[in-house]
């Protein structure tokens, strides 16, 4: 063998070897077949996150059941609905408020 042949095989083994190294330090990492929903994704109650409301009369009032009924369960919506009406009717309270778009919706 010439000195370039014994050059050049051990240029390929150092290049295989560098190649290992880092598929072995940088390769993804994978996730435990046990482990299928961490913490960060757990969802909580997903049925109860948009529900329709069936009854008037709800533990806050029947005015505030009226207004689930029309925002179709999404309480999210009826507290936009309550704090939008606060800003533009400042002297009610929260309670007249939902008695008001109760009435309107």
């Amino acid at each position: 063998m010439s000195e370039i042949e014994v050059l050049g095989t051990f240029i390929l083994v150092v290049c295989l070897l560098c190649i290992v190294l880092l598929w072995v330090f940088f390769r993804p990492q994978r996730k435990p077949r046990n482990a299928s929903i961490t913490r960060n994704q757990t969802v909580y109650a997903p049925h109860t996150q948009r529900h329709s409301v069936n009854s008037n009369n709800q533990l806050t009032g029947e005015a505030y059941g009226k207004l689930l009924r029309a925002a179709h369960g999404d309480r999210q919506q009826v507290e936009l609905w309550i704090v939008e009406a606060q800003c533009n009717m400042p002297g009610y309270t929260r309670t007249e408020i939902i008695e008001l778009l109760a009435k309107e919706r």
